[in-house]
């Protein structure tokens, strides 16, 4: 919090501290769920006898959306801070990702706008192969369905459910996925932080 403070009282911007601070406590939500999901995991009782698939569903949806909320919130920081970004309308990762052919020219001037460390960080997640699979799950799960995967067999405990996002991926491991790719890039930009 203390690099946080100091970022936003360097820039004058509050807005921006108030998103870099959310993306911080986005990145702890998602260690929960990780305690959570791994308690789950080892025992299969779900809380309040939901099904097995409905409390799958739940925690991959809360997952990737944490973790892309968590990256999108420090974009929309640096957005506040470098390219005068007002109003209530927030920029996001994808606002400056370059891998993205629609409005490439837009996204163009306002990647050059960031600090080339702050440039160099959202090239990093934007490339990362876990932020797109996960980027990919967040949205089948948030704006469509997607495909999922799941055993019935007599006896044991249940398979956890598969999502079939390129290739299938367990719920557990999307988890874990989205936990370690939202640590590790939040974290980073905020050791950048001073330097911006």
């Amino acid at each position: 919090m203390d690099v946080i403070r100091d970022f936003e009282t360097r820039h004058s911007s509050p807005e921006a501290g108030a998103l870099l601070a959310w993306a911080a406590w986005t990145v702890e939500s998602l260690h929960y769920l990780d305690d959570l999901d791994r308690a789950y995991d080892a025992t299969h009782a779900p809380i309040g006898g939901h099904r097995p698939d409905v409390v799958d569903v739940a925690h991959a949806r809360w997952a990737a959306g944490s973790a892309i909320t968590a990256l999108d919130l420090c974009a929309a920081g640096l957005g506040r801070t470098f390219c005068q970004q007002q109003g209530r309308r927030e920029l996001n990762l994808g606002d400056f990702d370059q891998t993205i052919s629609s409005g490439q020219a837009n996204r163009a001037q306002r990647t050059a706008l960031l600090p080339p460390l702050a440039r160099n960080w959202v090239e990093i997640v934007c490339n990362d192969p876990q932020y797109n699979t996960i980027k990919k799950a967040r949205d089948w799960l948030t704006h469509s369905r997607i495909r999922r995967h799941f055993t019935l067999h007599a006896g044991g405990p249940p398979t956890r459910l598969e999502l079939e996002v390129e290739t299938k991926i367990e719920v557990r491991q999307l988890i874990e996925a989205a936990r370690d790719c939202a640590t590790k890039h939040v974290t980073r930009l905020l050791e950048l932080l001073p330097r911006l």
